[in-house]
């Protein structure tokens, strides 16, 4: 799953302590557009933010660098995991780039910590409406299922070393896994999308297929827009979508549009932001 990782437990698992750790967690704030990266304010609720992708574009650098600045100055520690906007307008390598720049700026106080480490099908469909393969440069299928298959493998790798069987749990560490993509297809969107053609462009069934990833406790993902908790076959899955929001309108959010062209309908229907579900405050905790 392209651009996504699990929590980088070598070094979160330093701040855990006896009970429970708590992260506030949020996806999706898309706040490219507008130019809304020094006027999103968000509320302290946990020592932890983990920023689940699609926060922004990386080629605004200087914007996205101080909405970290401003969170890094007022939480412990930021996780990031890139999304598939981050990289709109520039090559997948000059993201990574600027990300691992991001992370040793001196503004972001040492505390940002960058998560690295999706699969497409229905290559026809996928590749005339999906955006990634326009707007980012150099970027196909192929790739990105290599990158997918990678990402997959370099998971079930760590969650070994981690948990490496399924016995003594009681004692085990517990293991969070933040991804941009959805791990699961059915319940991750909106269920009138559930037969959609390019629902292989925002979700993978990966929990019940890898047996690695049945030993994870809580799964944190975003990309479809669509805010929501359920547990499935031990895994919590988790996300907290703020989605694309183009107008003033109260207490500071926005409305959608859907004006536009069919296709571009479309991709706005699909991501239009489900009010009163996104919570800058949301949180979870994790036994440690």
């Amino acid at each position: 799953m392209a651009n996504s990782s699990m929590l980088d437990y070598k070094s979160v698992l330093r701040t855990f302590h006896r009970g429970f750790l708590k992260f506030q967690i949020m996806s999706d704030l898309h706040l490219e557009v507008g130019n809304q990266y020094e006027t999103f304010q968000v509320p302290v609720e946990s020592p932890f933010l983990i920023l689940g992708g699609d926060i922004g574009r990386l080629r605004d650098y200087e914007s996205y660098l101080s909405f970290l600045a401003m969170q890094c100055a007022q939480f412990d520690t930021v996780y990031l995991v890139l999304g598939n906007h981050e990289f709109y307008g520039i090559s997948r390598s000059e993201g990574l780039a600027l990300a691992d720049k991001l992370e040793k700026e001196e503004r972001t106080l040492g505390k940002l910590k960058l998560l690295h480490r999706r699969r497409l099908d229905n290559r026809d469909e996928i590749e005339r409406r999906v955006n990634d393969f326009r707007q980012i440069q150099g970027w196909n299928v192929d790739e990105h299922n290599e990158e997918h298959e990678r990402d997959v493998d370099w998971l079930r790798t760590e969650i070994n070393l981690i948990r490496p069987g399924l016995g003594g749990a009681g004692n085990a560490k517990s293991i969070l896994v933040v991804t941009h993509h959805a791990p699961v297809r059915k319940g991750s969107s909106d269920p009138m999308y559930d037969e959609s053609p390019l629902a292989d462009a925002f979700s993978t069934d990966l929990i019940g297929v890898h047996e690695q990833l049945g030993r994870v406790q809580w799964w944190v993902f975003g990309h479809t827009h669509y805010t929501t908790q359920w547990r499935e076959q031990g895994v919590n899955l988790i996300s907290n979508q703020r989605g694309y929001v183009f107008g003033p309108g109260p207490n500071g959010q926005h409305s959608s549009s859907t004006k536009g062209n069919d296709a571009l309908q479309f991709v706005r229907s699909y991501f239009k932001r489900k009010d009163c579900q996104f919570d800058p405050r949301k949180c979870i905790q994790i036994k440690a």
